[in-house]
């Protein structure tokens, strides 16, 4: 499971900070926002593997952020019992589907991630086992 990010937005709005235009792979120097983060994530969904270990950085979007990353929850695939197991999926599903989404993604600034990379993170969700 992941959401693409930049996780610092939240602090420098918090203290009346600016964001940087950084210049990405392509040459164009872009603000992170909406659209060049998530033209950013859109160019790695198709390359993102099925453990979805991958750096986001420099990526080839003409239009994308040059540094975002995808945000991971680490649990053990091997809970204690199925109970356990049944309630961790049912929260990182949610986190993935309507977890995703503007409601609760803008107040941390927050991206959603792309379609591919949900598909990717359910599989990932579906080996947690009690």
């Amino acid at each position: 499971m992941a959401y693409t990010s930049i996780g610092s937005l939240d602090e420098a709005d918090q203290h009346g900070l600016g964001e940087a235009k950084l210049g990405n792979a392509s040459g164009k120097y872009l603000l992170p926002n909406a659209k060049s983060i998530q033209a950013a994530a859109a160019g790695f969904a198709s390359k993102t593997p099925a453990n979805q270990a991958i750096s986001l950085i420099n990526g080839p979007a003409t239009d994308g952020y040059p540094i975002v990353n995808y945000e991971y929850a680490i649990v053990n695939a091997d809970q204690r019992d199925d109970a356990t197991a049944q309630t961790l999926q049912a929260f990182l599903h949610w986190a993935i589907t309507e977890g995703n989404g503007p409601s609760f993604l803008d107040k941390v600034h927050f991206q959603p991630l792309p379609a591919e990379v949900v598909t990717l993170s359910d599989a990932q969700i579906a080996k947690i086992g009690g």
